[in-house]
């Protein structure tokens, strides 16, 4: 492994002579490095014995001879003893107990009998990375899979992990590294495509495969200005897709880059699917404040069926002061 650390060193340097990128692709550690301080044997090892484990060997050299925490996917590398941040279901001294899962063909049908026996399903597992809301990138700690990586919605807990295909941390590290230039600093490397934006927007039209068409419309949101072509594709996406993870993508990457996607989120507010309705609640606000046409079908939504979608519209009416009705205005 001391080449693959010398390797990471190496292109950490290189890419952190970059301009400071998007406040969502990276996070700093304290005090503004790219990386915290690496942590010492003492303090790595005392940690072990608190919770009774012993960290995977790729990701205890990532935090004794790199850093810990910082710069990497989405919001970025959480340090050591952030793992419980967010109340995840990891956080009840549960990091000795075995992660049943393997990354398996069977894996849905696998995860389904794991919770019908086990109430903490994510015991075993660590958390590396915060995606956002609630989901998460986890490490395993303990079982069959140890020392590799996975994706969870921590809000969908019936919804089974996506495995990383790197065996180890600094491998997937590593990868994340590599995919930097390419992406144009996209943060998650699992989705991106390579390819103009021109190439991006006819795989997302064209494309057979929901994961292609997931990942052009991810990688589009590092490709600005947004063409003409791409945000018509992306429009499309959002308002005809079949699969919600496009029409989630396409809504995230409309409200980031396209000032008058308004109309097209907001008729994603009727999406039959509700993390997509949540999805374009959240974003809404991102590219208008225009009460009059937003605000009551954002109200229409605190009686919708899903909690979540409740909770999102909520917070879009308290965050934009629209929380009073019209008619208690008058």
């Amino acid at each position: 492994m001391d080449d693959i650390v010398a390797r990471i060193r190496s292109k950490l340097a290189a890419a952190c002579t970059e301009p400071v990128p998007r406040p969502r692709t990276f996070v700093r550690a304290p005090g503004g490095q790219r990386l915290g301080t690496p942590l010492s044997e003492e303090r790595v090892v005392a940690y072990e014995a608190r919770h009774g484990i012993r960290l995977p060997h790729g990701y205890r050299r990532f935090l004794r001879e790199i850093g810990n925490g910082g710069i990497g996917p989405d919001y970025g590398l959480l340090p050591l003893t952030r793992w419980s941040a967010h109340d995840i279901p990891t956080a009840n001294h549960q990091l000795g107990r075995a992660f049943a899962l393997e990354p398996t063909d069977s894996i849905a049908a696998d995860w389904a009998r794991l919770r019908a026996v086990q109430s903490n399903s994510y015991a075993g597992t660590h958390t590396v990375v915060h995606r956002g809301c609630m989901e998460m990138t986890l490490l395993v700690i303990s079982g069959p899979a140890r020392g590799r990586l996975l994706d969870a919605n921590l809000e969908d807990l019936a919804a089974p992990p996506v495995f990383h295909p790197q065996p180890n941390f600094l491998t997937w590290y590593e990868h994340w590294l590599d995919t930097l230039p390419e992406g144009e600093l996209v943060p998650d490397f699992r989705h991106q495509r390579r390819g103009s934006s021109e190439d991006l927007a006819d795989v997302l039209t064209t494309s057979a495969s929901p994961g292609e068409r997931q990942a052009a419309a991810y990688t589009l949101g590092g490709r600005q200005p947004l063409t003409d072509r791409a945000r018509d594709a992306l429009a499309r996406a959002l308002a005809d897709d079949p699969d919600r993870g496009v029409r989630m993508d396409a809504a995230r990457t409309l409200a980031e880059l396209d000032s008058g996607a308004a109309p097209v989120l907001a008729s994603a507010l009727k999406d039959p699917d509700h993390w997509v309705r949540r999805r374009a609640l959240v974003h809404l606000l991102q590219v208008s404040n225009d009460e009059n046409t937003h605000g009551p079908a954002a109200r229409e939504l605190l009686q919708d069926e899903n909690p979540y979608v409740r909770m999102a519209a909520a917070d879009l009416l308290d965050r934009a002061g629209w929380m009073s009705r019209p008619s208690e205005r008058q």
